[in-house]
């Protein structure tokens, strides 16, 4: 006997052997029970989760010889028809290969004869959303009046590229994707029905594959019988899978909570030496700490996820209670930037080294990342470690620059001496710490929000120093017309926007920008808070402070007297090199307002 793929070979003959559907299969009985059949079905999902199979098993209850009825025998001449897809009076078309005005228009011919051997005849037209706009409008009066013995079922996997006017005409039905428990017992049926020893959890990790749908999922079983009748070890199906195992992603993760940098990096020098696929590993971490942010954020919606096993919830709740909110956030967003980087360069190693590393470093000091400051060497657990000489050398010349911009001939330099060394929230190593030294089992995660060596010193930045160098409107002033022109090069709306707003006055590093009441739109458009995130960040970069900004809008937005009598105004001459810069970048000419 000819082999016949699992897919095919067990694909739902009847109402009660569809799974999951149970939204859709319930009314559609209904209608069938109430003899309320409407004359067009849309059936909308993803793929792979049964449209048409469900679109074939109601025109079997249609055109079945002892219908209608809910449970069609499946052995008449009119159900063995729509089973082998011989029967003439239920005729299936792809959308995608018949998408033409004169398909439609055949279509149209055919519908007007009557049906040969059934009850009804049924149109099932799957793909429904790529038959041309034209060709829809050719098919609307036949849907909106069609003879008596004929019914339409559309299926389509993009509802919203359907004409709203095609819609209109149809009752509509959305499918799910299936659960992973419902999956796996599809898959338990059948291999007891194939006699065949497969363990639960490969059958579990084939519908996590299978994303939901159970055509795919029926389709991997299909693939990887041959290869677990010789080895049921789950590792060797994993690159037919396309997913990590439970074990190899929960090893991983820990090394990424418990910030262990040098198990992490080897751990991913095996899984290359093992030729497996490290796109996968990315796309399996980033849902994996997905699932520990549900289990801090929303523990009881975690322990309602079904297509986790017992097993490894408990392991992510452990996880979950080693590392804080923000971290799991950060760890995140870090693989979510990898996985658009490696595609840009056709390489996944360096971004997954470089998210591991960056996941793992957060809360090291600073100066620990980069080159400023002398360097010595240590020994810590064996291996050589770069130490950074927290000494003030390195404070002066992380701020030598900021000087340069105007600084230095207004106000005193801040002698190193006079700077006070503070302890870093999270340190580089020393030479007296090493990560053996840690047990782990004596931390109070709860409490902790990274795992650091102590005795360590870190530099002060320009703004924890603010005492020593205060920040005076003038010095933004100065700098202001050069960060509107750099906004512009990337955001030129909204350096537009900037450019009509005054500096009125900067207390508390809070710098108060003043808009007239003509201008309030620029106001509200400034002031949205990716906006207002985005100019902090201009002014970080080229005053050297971290500074808010509040807007407001006023009669006459000027300066404020206080700030006019300790420093330059920015109006006047300032104004006019604000506009010049304005000029030289987006053109254009000066008017009054009596022009």
């Amino acid at each position: 006997m000819e082999y016949l793929a699992f897919a095919l070979k067990y694909r739902p003959q009847n109402f009660d052997e569809v799974i999951g559907q149970e939204h859709v299969v319930s009314p559609l009985k209904n209608a069938i029970i109430k003899k309320r059949v409407h004359h067009a079905y849309l059936f909308s999902g993803p793929r792979g989760v049964g449209k048409t199979s469900l679109a074939r098993i109601f025109a079997k209850a249609l055109n079945c010889e002892r219908g209608p009825t809910v449970n069609p025998c499946g052995k008449c001449a009119n159900c063995a028809g729509i089973t082998k897809g011989t029967s003439l009076d239920v005729i299936e078309i792809d959308g995608a290969s018949n998408r033409g005005i004169d398909d439609i228009r055949e279509l149209r011919e055919g519908v007007n004869l009557s049906p040969a051997h059934s009850r009804y005849k049924i149109y099932i037209i799957d793909e429904v959303h790529q038959i041309t706009p034209d060709a829809f409008n050719a098919l609307l009066k036949t849907l909106e009046e069609p003879p008596a013995h004929v019914k339409f079922i559309f299926a389509t996997t993009h509802p919203q590229k359907v004409l709203p006017t095609i819609l209109s005409r149809c009752q509509k039905f959305q499918f799910h994707l299936l659960p992973v428990e419902e999956i796996t017992r599809k898959l338990s049926t059948i291999i007891k029905k194939e006699n065949l020893d497969i363990g639960y959890g490969v059958l579990n990790s084939i519908a996590h594959a299978a994303g939901g749908s159970i055509r795919d999922a029926e389709s991997l079983l299909d693939q990887i019988v041959p290869i677990v009748l010789e080895k049921k070890d789950i590792g060797d199906l994993m690159p037919f899978l396309g997913i990590v195992d439970e074990s190899t992603l929960g090893a991983m993760a820990d090394y990424i909570v418990r910030k262990d940098i040098h198990k992490a990096l080897n751990f991913i020098q095996k899984f290359i030496e093992e030729g497996k696929d490290l796109g996968i590993l990315m796309n399996s971490l980033i849902e994996h700490f997905r699932n520990i942010l549900l289990c801090r954020v929303s523990p009881k919606t975690f322990k309602q996820l079904k297509d986790i096993s017992p097993s490894a919830k408990d392991k992510i709740a452990v996880l979950a209670n080693l590392i804080s909110t923000a971290d799991v956030l950060r760890v995140i967003d870090l693989f979510i930037y990898a996985k658009d980087l490696s595609k840009k360069l056709n390489s996944v190693r360096i971004p997954m080294e470089l998210a591991v590393i960056k996941s793992i470093s957060k809360g090291l000091d600073d100066a620990a990342l980069s080159d400023r400051g002398p360097k010595e060497s240590a020994k810590v657990s064996g291996h050589n470690v770069h130490i950074v000489n927290s000494g003030p050398k390195g404070f002066s010349d992380n701020i030598k620059g900021f000087y340069k911009e105007g600084l230095k001939d207004k106000r005193k330099q801040a002698r190193p001496e006079d700077i006070k060394q503070t302890a870093a929230p999270s340190a580089v190593i020393s030479d007296s710490d090493s990560f053996d030294d840690i047990d782990i089992e004596d931390i109070d995660f709860k409490e902790r929000k990274d795992i650091a060596p102590k005795n360590t010193k870190a530099y002060v930045s320009a703004e924890d120093n603010h005492d020593s160098i205060p920040l005076t409107l003038d010095d933004i002033s100065r700098k202001w017309p050069q960060i509107i022109t750099e906004i512009s090069k990337k955001r030129v709306s909204l350096a537009s926007y900037l450019s009509e707003a005054k500096l009125y006055s900067f207390e508390g590093r809070m710098l108060k920008l003043a808009f007239s009441r003509e201008r309030s739109f620029n106001k509200e458009i400034v002031e949205e808070v990716k906006n207002i995130k985005y100019i902090e960040s201009y002014l970080d970069k080229y005053i050297g402070y971290n500074i808010g900004i509040k807007c407001f809008v006023t009669d006459k937005p000027g300066i404020n007297k206080k700030e006019k009598e300790g420093s330059a105004s920015p109006g006047g001459e300032e104004d006019s090199s604000i506009i010049n810069e304005l000029l030289d970048t987006f053109g254009g000419n000066i008017h009054t307002g009596n022009e």
